[in-house]
């Protein structure tokens, strides 16, 4: 039911033409020669277009889809693509945001990643800038530095064998998992002017970390075999370990899902509270639309990552023609 929700609004807006300009944009960043790096654009503009649907909503579109890719390739590079060298190079360089950097790089995938992210960002951000009547871009690029200093957090975790408390791993696991620097930039297009208060106080901050919070639960209940594979504990295997082994895996799934079930319904409380509220209402909504794809994408397994279901539905919402019955033909 939700995929054909999706798929109709999807489909009489949104065109493959449009995927064409994210595929292009990834060709002109340079981004597909990272070998690293997932190449999940279809998956990218099927998210921002599954919450973002009016024809004339085509930046903030853009600017979800682009700001997802980058944290899907920044991501990787953190993971398992950049030696500690290129990240510490990378995280210095964003710290900097200088335009003169083009003798700073210390290998080529630092530029290329960099160079990416400094000009794409810059560039929204003067769009969000005139929108907002005032500068947002250095806000975005704080969203950013915050990513990739929680990203490196838990590179150094692996390489030392470190095993953070359950709490450790919460605190910067909800900023790990990259939804900030997606969603912050799309509220300067959703057609209101946001405040600085707005997005200073503890309503936006409460907002983002449930959601965040929501998206590291569900991925690391469907990802914790494939990554204990690979030796890389989340909030699944956490407990289990410092347990040892006292903890089962069904008990620890089942306090998981009990934490995300109570952060879905304090996230709705927010959004639908009005008294005292300082974000604006569409803001709030593409916090609760964010939470209910992340619940399509994984109500069965890492539908992001894994080849899976997801593939094909995708495929279908976005290059099959939307089918109208026949009566609403002959009334059209």
């Amino acid at each position: 039911q939700i995929m054909n929700q999706l798929g109709s609004i999807y489909t009489k807006h949104i065109s493959g033409r449009r995927l064409s300009i994210l595929n292009s944009w990834v060709k002109e960043k340079r981004l597909d020669q990272l070998e690293f790096a997932r190449q999940k654009q279809i998956y990218c503009y099927f998210t921002a277009a599954a919450m973002i649907f009016s024809p004339e909503s085509f930046d903030a579109r853009m600017s979800w889809a682009k700001n997802t890719m980058l944290t899907v390739a920044i991501d990787d590079f953190f993971d398992n693509g950049g030696s500690r060298e290129e990240l510490v190079n990378f995280i210095s360089l964003v710290e900097k945001w200088d335009r003169n950097h083009e003798k700073q790089f210390c290998s080529e995938r630092v530029h290329i990643l960099y160079s990416a992210l400094y000009s794409t960002i810059n560039e929204i951000g003067a769009k969000t800038s005139a929108l907002q009547k005032r500068c947002v871009t250095d806000h975005i690029v704080e969203t950013w530095l915050t990513l990739v200093k929680a990203m490196m957090k838990e590179s150094e975790w692996a390489r030392t064998n470190t095993v953070p408390t359950m709490d450790e791993y919460m605190a910067n696991g909800y900023i790990s998992f990259a939804l900030e620097p997606t969603i912050f930039p799309t509220l300067f297009f959703v057609g209101q002017e946001v405040s600085v208060d707005a997005i200073g106080g503890p309503e936006y901050h409460n907002l983002n970390k449930l959601v965040g919070i929501i998206g590291r639960l569900i991925n690391d209940m469907q990802s914790f075999e494939r990554e204990g594979k690979e030796g890389k504990l989340n909030s699944v295997t956490l407990p289990i370990v410092h347990s040892r082994g006292s903890t089962s895996k069904e008990e620890a799934i089942r306090e998981i899902q009990s934490i995300i079930d109570s952060s879905r319904a304090e996230l709705l409380r927010l959004v639908l509270q009005n008294e005292g509220s300082v974000v604006p209402r569409a803001c709030k909504d593409l916090f609760w639309k964010t939470s209910r794809t992340l619940h399509l994408f994984y109500m069965k397994n890492d539908g992001f990552t894994s080849p899976t279901e997801m593939v094909s539905a995708v495929n279908a919402v976005i290059y099959e023609p939307l089918k109208v019955g026949h009566k609403f033909s002959e009334v059209n």
